[in-house]
């Protein structure tokens, strides 16, 4: 079963990588195999959220954000998956803030006795575009509520992860006590069920450094990580962290799903391309 960490041990992890010269990387997995995988490869966090159950599933991970299922009880059964399988690397939860009946602090508390070390905003509205989210806003269900939430986690000294579409959002994720920002340019492009369309890496780019500085200006020792968009691969993800003063990487379809789409597909292609005997 997976450790459980304080904040601060995560944190001095982090910071003990970052010292050293070395990327950080917060993997998001969707099964135990693959949460596996990622620590015996050296991933810093494994992050446990209902998108990547349904990438995992051959499924667009957008459906994470339509009306078919409620995000926190499938983190919970994941968490019956996933959370055996690590066994010395912080894990931290995707909580869908945005249910009017959730109690945060219980939800936070639940989390936390099952073995996760840590909190994110995940599902979150950026993805909605500016004109629904709004939307959502005035009715009470936008993106205050998952500041709500790393606001909780924070008082009760609990590692958050908080996602920002936009310099004003990494902003007031800091100001909520945010402990690393999560840069995310949009849904990481490619694969089978990836966007097809994303910004250029140069404007992807400067977008993180745009949202790294507003949460600088309220927190300079903010860590900052990279996702999505044109940000796909070693190469590109690589090209994230110097262009950027972003301390590392989260991988997503990046490092679960195209990976798997690949390897699976080509070891099946050298399986049938195998020679049969005469006799």
């Amino acid at each position: 079963m997976a450790k459980s960490f304080t904040r601060r041990q995560v944190l001095e992890r982090l910071r003990k990588e970052s010292d050293a010269g070395r990327p950080l990387l917060m993997f998001g997995a969707g099964t135990g195999l693959t949460a596996r995988c990622a620590e015996l490869g050296g991933a810093d966090i494994i992050a446990v959220y209902s998108t990547a159950y349904y990438r995992m599933q051959a499924q667009p991970s957008l459906l994470a954000w339509l009306p078919y299922e409620n995000a926190n009880e499938l983190v919970i059964r994941m968490a019956a998956e996933v959370l055996p399988a690590v066994k010395e690397t912080p894990c931290i939860a995707g909580v869908g803030a945005h249910d009017p009946r959730l109690d945060m602090e219980a939800i936070i508390d639940r989390l936390l006795g099952m073995g996760f070390s840590g909190i994110t905003n995940e599902p979150f509205v950026g993805i909605y575009g500016s004109e629904f989210a709004a939307q959502l806003e005035a009715a009470g269900l936008g993106f205050s509520r998952e500041v709500e939430l790393i606001k909780t986690a924070h008082e009760k000294d609990v590692f958050t992860v908080a996602w920002a579409f936009t310099p004003e959002e990494g902003r007031v994720m800091a100001a909520a006590g945010a402990d690393v920002i999560g840069a995310i340019v949009g849904v990481t492009a490619g694969g089978l069920t990836g966007a097809k369309k994303a910004q250029t890496l140069e404007e992807a780019a400067r977008q993180v450094r745009e949202i790294s500085r507003a949460a600088r200006e309220v927190n300079p020792e903010i860590i900052v990580l990279t996702h999505g968009g044109p940000f796909k691969d070693v190469e590109t993800a690589e090209y994230s962290l110097l262009h950027t003063d972003a301390a590392g990487y989260a991988s997503g379809s990046s490092g679960e799903r195209m990976p798997t789409e690949t390897a699976v597909t080509e070891i099946t292609r050298r399986y049938k391309r195998m020679k049969k005997g005469s006799g």
